[in-house]
């Protein structure tokens, strides 16, 4: 592995979700390195909730990929 390339603890590429037509979660790209601390802030009915249930597998992704 190259000098300062790490594998992230969590990567989402290209993520969408989609209830029926409603599409909730737009093409998300994320990376989180071991150790960092991320903030996902907004409004209700942002799409918060439904990130986290992608990302502990809860919900699958409509579209993209998640490590």
């Amino acid at each position: 592995m190259a000098a300062g390339l790490t594998t992230p603890a969590l990567e989402l590429k290209g993520v969408r979700k989609q209830f029926g037509k409603t599409e909730i979660i737009r093409g998300i790209d994320l990376q989180v390195q071991q150790g960092e601390r991320v903030a996902i802030i907004g409004p209700n009915g942002a799409g918060k909730s439904t990130l986290f249930n992608l990302i502990s597998g809860r919900f699958a992704p409509s579209q993209g990929e998640i490590w």
